[in-house]
């Protein structure tokens, strides 16, 4: 929208000021129907571009020295010195009122005719000479009451109100951390507003040399389903998880499907896909779930050590969004972990776990185990040595785990969908001394897999404060509506 010609009495006072300067230039606004709203201009509350704050100078389009730009129009036409009276434009008398244009939407004050610096227009309005740049009402210099008629924020991106309205901003887990994420993996979703890239890739399960499908993001920073069915011939069968993006450290910290004969088995080294995990959708969601069952495994090209994860004694934590699974297995679902073709030495494992029964009898040696053969539980698997507790005799329905490692306390720190389950000092390892392959379905040396169905997961460096971990807990459930997470 564009201001209106300024009125006949405003052309007469230019041409009693002995102002000569063509009409000001009325340039295009932005942001849509904005209206001319700027800090001196005039908004009226019922237009297009009304901010709620409406007419609501307290001397309105009438400057402490009548209508005079500090240094010429800057967008505006005024003369240099302007047509400057003692109190704007009026007599000894005057004819301002005493309070300027400062109805709620009207043009006069209390006292009388609309000063002589402006003039109300339908969508807002230019002071004398003023001209609309990118949205304002005037330019810098041009004409305007020094606190002008100015709705509270004005409008921005075509719609009124107090301050206008703006999309809500997007947050991933990592966006509510104060120190962020080291890494994150998700088929669902973009763990942090600031990664744009794919989500996932598919390949072929029939053909592991066959060219792959990146799965990207739609606008809301969800996984894009648009794709799939036609690169996967409509079935989801047909097609395996042939990596997962690192959203963090991209590139380096991707995970891909295991190609080694571990000491213990499974044999990957057929390479391909031997060991890629069947692509699934989640019925529940209608939404990608990493599904692995034995051998079906991750880690990093060649078993390389992570970017940017701690390891070691350091501050550990890792997040899991996903469901338990009724079945006794070694390890953790994902972690850090020592090469898979390394001694297994007691603490150079630290992986989240989500565990039902025993795997060995009585509860003992190697297995993740909880403190029943007929109990669900979480915690830690240290490499020979867990640090579990039990939370019933049915799993969950969906699981938000937090396991994490404060080495201030030497303590791990276990949370089960928001909830504190278990502090524990020192760890059952005594003190770990955590490797940095990342292993994703598997325990350090990526034998015996476990069972995993896993949506996203994200690594700290930090420990995570109780706060941050209920954050994450409503920005989960409010992203998969359609999940119970008790």
């Amino acid at each position: 929208m564009r201001a209106r010609t300024v009125c006949s009495t405003i052309a007469a006072l230019w041409a009693l000021a002995g102002c000569s300067s063509p009409a000001p230039s009325q340039g295009p606004q932005t942001g849509g129907a904005t209206g001319t709203t700027s800090s001196g201009g005039t908004t009226e509350p019922g237009s297009s571009g009304g901010g709620s704050g409406g007419n609501t100078s307290t001397s309105e389009n009438t400057s402490s020295g009548g209508i005079t730009a500090s240094g010429g129009t800057g967008g505006g036409t005024t003369a240099s010195g302007g047509t400057i009276s003692s109190g704007g434009t009026r007599g000894s008398g005057g004819v301002t009122p005493s309070g300027g244009n400062a109805n709620s939407g009207g043009r006069a004050g209390a006292g009388g005719a609309p000063a002589s610096g402006g003039a109300p227009a339908s969508g807002g309005a230019t002071a004398s000479g003023g001209a609309p740049v990118s949205g304002g009402a005037t330019a810098s210099g041009g004409t305007t009451a020094s606190g002008g008629i100015v709705g509270s924020g004005g409008q921005t991106g075509g719609a009124g109100g107090s301050g206008g309205t703006t999309a809500a901003t997007y947050q991933g887990p990592c966006d509510l951390l104060g120190s962020g994420c080291a890494e994150a993996y998700s088929v669902t979703r973009a763990m942090t507003a600031s990664y744009t890239g794919p989500l996932f890739q598919l390949g072929k399960a029939s053909d592991a040399k066959a060219a792959t499908l990146d799965v990207g993001q739609t606008s809301d920073h969800k996984v894009d389903m648009t794709t799939w069915s036609a690169y996967c011939g409509g079935s989801q069968s047909n097609c395996v998880v042939s990596k997962l993006y690192a959203q963090i450290h991209k590139g380096s910290n991707d995970l891909l499907p295991a190609v080694w004969k571990t000491p213990w088995n499974p044999d990957c080294s057929a390479g391909g896909y031997t060991c890629a995990a069947k692509f699934t959708i989640e019925t529940a969601t209608g939404l990608p779930i990493v599904t692995t069952v034995s051998p079906q495994e991750y880690a990093l090209s060649n078993d390389n050590a992570a970017t940017g994860i701690n390891g070691g004694s350091k501050a550990m934590g890792i997040m899991y969004n996903g469901k338990p699974v009724k079945s006794n297995y070694c390890c953790g679902v994902i972690g850090l972990t020592h090469r898979y073709d390394a001694q297994d030495i007691t603490g150079t494992d630290f992986m989240l776990a989500l565990a039902y029964g025993w795997r060995d009898s009585g509860g003992c040696c190697i297995a993740t185990n909880c403190g029943a053969s007929d109990k669900f539980c979480v915690g830690a698997e240290e490499e020979e040595n867990n640090d579990m507790y039990d939370y019933g005799s049915s799993p969950v329905d969906n699981a938000m785990v937090v396991t994490q490692y404060d080495p201030t306390a030497n303590a791990v720190i276990v949370y089960l969908n928001g909830t504190l389950g278990l502090t524990k000092s020192p760890p059952k390892a005594g003190k770990l001394n955590a490797g940095t392959r990342i292993h994703l379905g598997g325990g350090g040396d990526l034998s015996q897999p476990d069972p995993v169905l896993m949506r996203e997961s994200i690594f700290t460096n930090n420990v995570m404060s109780a706060s941050e971990v209920k954050a994450m807990m409503a920005n989960i459930a409010a992203t998969f509506p359609t999940l119970k997470f008790p």
